[in-house]
């Protein structure tokens, strides 16, 4: 008995360091932007630059494929059943509460996860093993400035560009399936979305794209940067960065819709 409660207290003891490692992370990485300094500025936007292309921009269509199927999957299944007992005004609900709000900012982070958040490891890795980031500090050059911070800036900036694109394709699409399933117009359907989405459902989605867009700038970073023992530790990273990343923010967004709701 007291062996398996020595192992579940180690364990524990574990999980609360990797956890403390990763907050001193995150906390030095947003400290670092008030030490950029003029010249590192310049060259931060060119990452950050390059980083909202690849992720915000390469994927919209990634993102507009999966909001349209979605939405057009879920109104089409709903609303004919819906309209046959008259209850055809809740496709506003359904589409506001479950897309929108819940599945919109979800799916935009398992999909910037799946291709931005394991390229962001996998290139941070490799600029360990070969000793870029000692290079870096050899010349004088805080690693947060050029690499972390235009990442998680990235990141963040990214999943909100994302998440509208999400939303609008997601509504446009519920509209095809209302039209084509019971040839609702286009009036009528846009004023029921509407008559169901308050300040409080707008809020919410934007806290966790904010969050979202925090935990996969911090976490592939953390582990990219993490990398000590050399290539072959490169795989392992990609995958500790994407499973840790798509957890914490499955556990996030169960905690923001348990707290908020």
């Amino acid at each position: 008995m007291l062996g398996y409660l020595a192992a579940i207290g180690r364990g524990t003891a574990r999980w609360l360091a990797r956890v403390g490692a990763l907050a001193r992370f995150a906390f030095e990485a947003i400290e670092s932007l008030a030490s950029l300094p003029g010249a590192g500025r310049r060259v931060a936007a060119r990452v950050l630059f390059n980083q909202l292309r690849f992720t915000a921009l390469e994927a919209v269509s990634l993102i507009v494929l999966l909001s349209g199927v979605l939405s057009y999957l879920t109104i089409a299944a709903t609303i004919e059943q819906l309209d046959k007992v008259g209850a055809s005004e809740l496709i506003g609900k359904l589409m506001v509460v479950a897309i929108v709000r819940e599945l919109g900012p979800l799916l935009t982070a398992i999909a910037v996860v799946g291709r931005s958040g394991t390229a962001i490891t996998a290139e941070l890795a490799t600029n360990t093993v070969l000793g870029e980031v000692r290079a870096l500090e050899g010349m004088g050059i805080d690693p947060y400035h050029y690499l972390v911070l235009p990442r998680l800036f990235g990141a963040v900036v990214s999943v909100a560009i994302l998440m509208i694109v999400f939303d609008v394709v997601a509504i446009i699409g519920g509209y095809l399936a209302a039209l084509m399933m019971t040839g609702m117009s286009g009036p009528r359907y846009l004023g029921i979305v509407l008559a169901n989405l308050t300040t409080r459902d707008v809020v919410l989605t934007w806290v966790k794209g904010l969050i979202f867009g925090v935990v996969i700038g911090v976490i592939p970073s953390y582990q990219g940067l993490s990398v000590r023992s050399g290539p072959t530790e490169i795989p392992q990273a990609v995958i500790r960065g994407t499973v840790h990343s798509l957890a914490l923010i499955f556990v996030l967004a169960a905690i923001v819709v348990g707290t908020l709701r």
